[in-house]
């Protein structure tokens, strides 16, 4: 028999679910159907065309202990519908023991009748006897913090971070083109170094992606100071292992802009680098431009 367990919410069986095409004493008006591959003849299946005029949803839930995440979604959506709409619903699996009073305990749970499934279980049990299939909890993806390339703290730890009444934004002036030219191994090497750089010059820094790097301060003129500093550390030279050799690289330079917020610190990143006429002297040796109005 089919047992009432709280508000209009019933379980039941197999046979039960069968039962109400003939006798219906308790109105039920909504069938959630969670049975799928078991021992059982015939097997479980979608049975809505035998109940026309009620709510229907089957949800093929094996007979092995356990419920998966998808199908509880499925199913606490299914059961918020129905009961928004006041139905009256039967959930059945085949004997109404394991399957059936498990996806009813993460409902209640979901939906705040109950504070935790094992709350939700002794409120079942005391209706009807039960060994609710157990829900599998997908494994929690840790939160990254930490950019891999670099090993600076990436965008993600910046935004969750303590504020700071500045940001600054800093990137490598024609990053694209120093990859274009020495390889995209050469550009990690030197995202890397700038990274090293940052931190020798004392500023609390961040690897937000690419070669954008954001910097937190709490005054524009400490900021302006120590990213002065980096850039010239950064200009210094350095080898790097591109087409087949080493290669010795100066004059990669750094540009910065300061302000209250990222995007403001944006602003003032375009705006000087849109003021640099000058093509840096590693770009006019493998360009071969030394007229600075050429185009490069």
């Amino acid at each position: 028999m089919i047992n009432h367990i709280l508000n209009n919410l019933w379980l039941g069986s197999q046979h039960d679910a069968d039962e109400l095409v003939r006798n219906n004493p308790e109105m039920i008006t909504a069938i959630l159907n969670v049975r799928g591959p078991d021992i059982y003849s015939p097997a479980g299946r979608d049975q809505s065309a035998e109940f026309p005029g009620k709510a229907y949803k089957w949800i093929p839930a094996a007979d092995i202990g356990i419920l998966y995440p998808g199908h509880v979604e499925q199913a606490s959506a299914w059961l918020r519908e129905q009961t928004g709409k006041r139905e009256r619903i039967l959930i059945h699996c085949y004997h109404g023991i394991s399957r059936s009073p498990g996806f009813l305990a993460a409902f209640m749970v979901e939906s705040g009748i109950s504070p935790d499934l094992e709350a939700a279980i002794a409120a079942i049990a005391v209706h009807r006897r039960v060994q609710p299939a157990k829900q599998v909890v997908p494994p929690v993806q840790p939160v990254v913090l930490i950019s891999a390339l670099t090993g600076l703290p990436n965008r993600q730890a910046f935004d969750q971070g303590k504020a700071s009444p500045f940001t600054a934004v800093a990137d490598v002036y024609l990053m694209k083109a120093f990859n274009g030219f020495y390889g995209h191994l050469a550009g990690d090497k030197l995202l890397r170094r700038l990274a090293n750089i940052l931190i020798t010059a004392g500023l609390d820094a961040y690897h937000s992606g690419g070669d954008e790097f954001l910097c937190k301060g709490d005054s524009r003129q400490e900021l302006t100071a120590k990213l002065s500093h980096a850039r010239q550390l950064f200009r210094e030279p350095f080898e790097v292992y591109a087409d087949g050799r080493i290669q010795n690289i100066d004059g990669i330079d750094l540009s910065f802009g300061i302000g209250p917020t990222v995007e403001a610190a944006k602003a003032a990143l375009f705006e000087a680098e849109k003021t640099t006429s000058e093509p840096p002297e590693w770009l006019r040796r493998i360009v071969g431009a030394g007229d600075p109005g050429r185009a490069w």
